[in-house]
């Protein structure tokens, strides 16, 4: 067998289903990462580049990783430009590779993506999917996908609960070998992925001193390192409940989110290192806790978005809802993106935001808020532009967030924050606000 792997958001070599059903008498393996137009930019509704200049170095580190992880194991990395559905296909005919195999997505542009790559495959080359990139397996679920309930709290007592999370899968110890005669292409330079994504190379971001991201950069190694500092090393989970809405510094939250959403962390991992976390321990802690639920979280953006399809994007509620009418004001917005609304609280958050691609899970939600509920604006605008800002942007978690936000999403109740009330509480001395207005 003559495997083309594509690569996605599946960049690691630990708990990889794909890696662990290569079957022993693989002849050749050809791992192959696409840089496609369609998820470089623009987008639709601001015409920015979908992937900014926080997200592009840290995906150039992961991939500059992942390369040396695979060579290590007698393997390598293969990198195109263009359209999947057009490059994957040549590749395989060229080459001779018998069958393609991918991690499975779940939204709407990523499942499309599959369609057109096993239309353009055709009956000759068969196309196979795995899961690799949530927590629980659907196919362990008690109801399908199209079933999944419109409600979290329904979700989680009614099918999470009863769905076992499969252990962990180990790193392989080798791979097979690169087709005959293949040299892969080397990594493209910065300044070549940025001039595809349409960003200039200058604007490719540098490292902010007062960012609350660990500095380890992009890539398994990191997110594998940053998991046993968080968890065993310093065993900050231990008072994750009490911590996580705080502001500054990087020890407030797990800041697992980056390598989570390019796949170089995988959930079941830190699942099970959350086992091990509360066997030495001896309890199940608030803070361990939390971390599930976060995971849960995670897994039933990732199964929304995979039932509702293009609707999961569209301005109109998921029950039928009527969404609050958007008054378009391009100026108003370009001073919420540029942190100049004149309120302190939202406008550090979008300072934090553009200097360093992160914001804590309490500053999205109130700039997310202030811009649907406070200036009037199309939650898909902020959307968007917290897609080419954040280095953690996933389609499901950032689209369902301000989706839920809007009072489109599954929660029918008003969402609006009381923006002044939540500075008071969570910046109450004003620091945060300082640090990033000064």
């Amino acid at each position: 067998m003559k495997i083309l792997y594509w690569l996605r958001n599946d960049l690691r070599l630990h708990d990889n289903e794909v890696l662990a059903a290569l079957p022993a008498h693989t002849e050749a393996l050809l791992p192959v990462f696409c840089f496609d137009p369609a998820t470089l930019g623009p987008d639709r509704y601001l015409g920015l580049p979908r992937l900014g200049p926080h997200r592009l170095p840290f995906l150039l580190e992961t991939l500059a990783d992942l390369q040396r992880r695979y060579a290590a194991l007698g393997s390598g990395v293969h990198f195109v430009f263009g359209n999947p559905a057009n490059e994957l296909p040549r590749l395989a005919r060229e080459l001779g590779l018998n069958t393609v195999w991918a991690s499975a997505e779940h939204p709407h542009e990523e499942t499309t993506a599959e369609t057109d790559l096993a239309a353009a495959l055709g009956r000759g080359i068969p196309l196979r999917f795995f899961e690799t990139l949530s927590l629980l397996h659907p196919h362990d679920m008690s109801i399908p996908v199209r079933q999944l309930p419109l409600s979290f709290s329904k979700f989680r007592f009614d099918v999470a609960v009863h769905t076992p999370v499969r252990p962990a899968l180990t790193a392989p110890r080798q791979l097979p070998p690169l087709p005959a005669g293949v040299v892969p292409a080397p990594l493209p330079t910065a300044a070549a992925v940025a001039e595809a994504a349409g960003l200039p190379a200058a604007s490719v971001s540098l490292r902010d001193a007062r960012s609350a991201l660990p500095t380890l950069g992009g890539g398994e190694t990191a997110a594998l390192a940053r998991m046993h500092d968080y968890v065993v090393d310093r065993r900050l989970i231990a008072r994750y409940n009490d911590t996580r809405n705080e502001l500054l510094g990087e020890a407030f939250s797990t800041k697992f989110s980056p390598w989570l959403a390019n796949g170089s962390l995988s959930a079941r991992q830190i699942w099970a290192a959350i086992d091990d976390y509360e066997a030495v321990a001896g309890r199940n802690g608030k803070g361990s806790q939390q971390l599930r639920m976060e995971l849960i979280w995670r897994d039933y953006f990732r199964l929304l978005a995979r039932r509702a399809g293009a609707d999961f994007f569209r301005l109109a509620g998921l029950r039928g809802q009527q969404p609050k009418t958007p008054n378009p004001d391009r100026a108003a917005f370009e001073r919420w993106t540029q942190g100049r609304t004149g309120n302190g609280f939202v406008d550090a958050n979008m300072c934090e935001l553009a200097a360093t691609g992160f914001m804590s899970n309490r500053g999205r939600q109130n700039a997310a808020s202030y811009l649907i509920h406070d200036l009037h604006q199309d939650w898909r605008w902020g959307a968007a532009w917290f897609e080419h800002q954040l280095i953690d942007h996933d389609p499901a978690s950032n689209w369902g967030n301000w989706k839920y936000i809007a009072g489109t999403g599954t929660d029918v109740r008003d969402t609006a924050f009381d923006v002044a009330q939540q500075a008071q509480c969570y910046d109450p001395k004003g620091r945060y606000v300082r640090t990033w207005l000064r």
